[in-house]
């Protein structure tokens, strides 16, 4: 795409543009994310992932040759045990140990760091998120990064200088002594991470280990246990793998912070430049307070979304703001607005629904190519696929007691849905409603429809108003709704009763309830003989009470 085609408008087309502009040379450009796997990973971490995910997506709508790497930091110290976890106490014999050297307490994967990655990998395919995985522990052990380590160790006086600089103008914080060196790791004996160093020769580094006493001589390029603490191991990638674009929370964008001394430690010590960067705030979760933590347990992870949010709207939530602006995810009432707003950017996109000017048709069409499991760019005089509606789906589901193939079956047989790929994704939506009506919708979302008739004492209006209805389902059986709508207007007419004082009774003998779904869409979709066997006993009861 050229660049300036007005459809490029997203906020990740800019960060796009400007990363191909400070790498006109690349033949591929780079783009990382990354994180401590030391507990559950959370929504809030995925905001990195995704922010990516659209840069890169950007970078190749404008025909760059995209690499997409994602660090697993499984090489760093394990300090607490986060809320939550299974066999707490066995997790603190093992604190200050390297996370992916901790068992899994959930006893499925070799160490506690795999069984957090691997959640989180399983669940960013179903986004169309692929990126290439790295995991630190194995390339630092492998000893891939004793090049790294070595200039690191040769400039060791330059990073002092950097860190003290920050370090200087926060009165709270120690400046590093002469004899520090930037080297972190574990003993081979006990584990831990109390080492002291020592550098004895070109590639051998001496530790010994303050908790057990043990002490080694390593050769760098062998590999090992040794690794650089998290301000060089950053920039030090940054060389390694020619990173072109990376972003960071909020903690690592404040002046003075990682990102700060890496930007100077990667071209001082390392001959490289920082990466376009963009800077993300925090996601939260409705009814929370404070920012999600993995310490703290009982964090919501993007399968836990993915229940309840299909992933196209899920994207599109991210999508939707820029990275430093903090959202809410929500599981409440909240839930049924997102989908309907989601849907309104279809219709705009999509021509159905009227745009201010053609630039917001162009911004909804990009948003919904990113939220897009598969890019797509809307073609002109495209037909809009058919989704149900949120709320719709939800009512027609309850109708049908929460089955999904007959809930897609019906918008089948109404003719809304035609090809295999709307049948598909309407199933796909009607699973999420499912799980929001089962485990977050507020009890007057829900209803059950009766498995049994009541029998209800009614006025004579009441039943001059409920007959009229029942005689009409009796007289056409196989009325649809529109068909049914004349016989709603005119329900109550002669009678001191309007809808909003009878139609309770009606819900009542349906529903159990005072109130629920449109009512003709109801009555025809669970079909005119099962209303009539709830309608009817009480209209019966009342003309015998009447004769009698």
């Amino acid at each position: 795409m050229e660049s300036n085609d007005p459809y490029l408008n997203h906020w990740a087309d800019q960060a796009a543009a400007r990363t191909l502009a400070a790498h006109p040379e690349a033949q591929v450009i780079t783009v990382a994310a990354g994180i401590t796997p030391s507990g559950v990973v959370h929504v809030g971490n995925f905001r990195e992932v995704m922010t990516v995910d659209l840069v890169a997506r950007a970078l190749r709508d404008r025909g760059a040759a995209v690499r997409f790497i994602y660090s697993w930091d499984d090489f760093d110290v394990f300090r607490k045990v986060p809320g939550g976890m299974p066999q707490p106490e066995l997790l603190a014999t093992h604190l200050g140990k390297s996370i992916v050297d901790v068992p899994d307490p959930f006893g499925e994967h070799d160490s506690y760091a795999s069984h957090h990655i691997a959640q989180f990998e399983r669940s960013l395919p179903p986004l169309g998120i692929r990126p290439e995985f790295i995991r630190q522990s194995r390339r630092y052990r492998a000893g891939d990064y004793a090049e790294g380590i070595h200039k690191a160790l040769q400039g060791a006086a330059k990073i002092r200088e950097i860190l003290n600089r920050v370090r200087e103008e926060t009165t709270a914080t120690t400046r590093l002594g002469d004899d520090w060196l930037p080297l972190y790791g574990f003993c081979d004996e006990c584990g831990r991470d109390k080492l002291g160093f020592a550098v004895t020769g070109e590639w051998t580094v001496r530790y010994t280990c303050a908790r057990c006493g043990h002490t080694r001589e390593v050769d760098l390029r062998e590999g090992g246990n040794l690794k650089l603490p998290w301000r060089i191991d950053w920039p030090m990638r940054w060389a390694e793998e020619g990173v072109c674009f990376e972003p960071g929370g909020k903690d690592h964008s404040t002046a003075g912070g990682s990102f700060d001394t890496a930007k100077d430690i990667v071209r001082e010590v390392y001959g490289g430049s920082a990466p376009e960067y963009v800077g993300y705030d925090f996601v939260r979760v409705k009814g929370r307070a404070g920012k999600i933590s993995s310490s703290k347990g009982d964090v919501v992870t993007v399968l836990d979304c993915l229940e309840v949010y299909e992933p196209e709207v899920l994207r599109w939530i991210f999508v939707s703001y820029r990275p430093n602006t903090e959202f809410q995810i929500s599981f409440d009432l909240d839930v049924v607005t997102l989908y309907e707003a989601y849907d309104r950017v279809r219709r705009v996109a999509y021509g159905l629904e009227e745009a201010k000017d053609e630039h917001k048709r162009l911004v909804a069409q990009r948003a919904l190519d990113l939220s897009s499991v598969q890019p797509h760019r809307i073609l002109p005089g495209e037909a809009m696929p058919f989704i149900p509606g949120f709320r719709h789906l939800s009512m027609i589901l309850q109708i049908f007691e929460g089955d999904l193939e007959r809930t897609v079956e019906h918008y089948v047989a109404t003719g809304q849905l035609t090809t295999d790929a709307e049948r598909e994704r309407c199933h796909q939506r009607a699973l999420c409603v499912r799980n929001w009506l089962e485990k977050f919708a507020p009890d007057d979302f829900r209803y059950t429809i009766r498995k049994a008739a009541k029998t209800r004492s009614l006025s004579a209006d009441e039943a001059t108003c409920l007959g009229r209805l029942v005689a009409t389902l009796q007289a056409n059986p196989d009325i649809d709704e529109d068909g049914l709508v004349p016989t709603m207007k005119t329900l109550t007419e002669g009678t001191p009763l309007d809808n909003k004082s009878f139609l309770p009774v009606v819900y009542d003998l349906l529903i159990d309830r005072d109130k629920g779904p449109k009512l003709t869409t109801l009555v025809t979709v669970m079909g005119t003989r099962r209303a009539l066997e709830l309608l009817g006993p009480s209209l019966a009861a009342q003309s015998e009470r009447t004769s009698g």
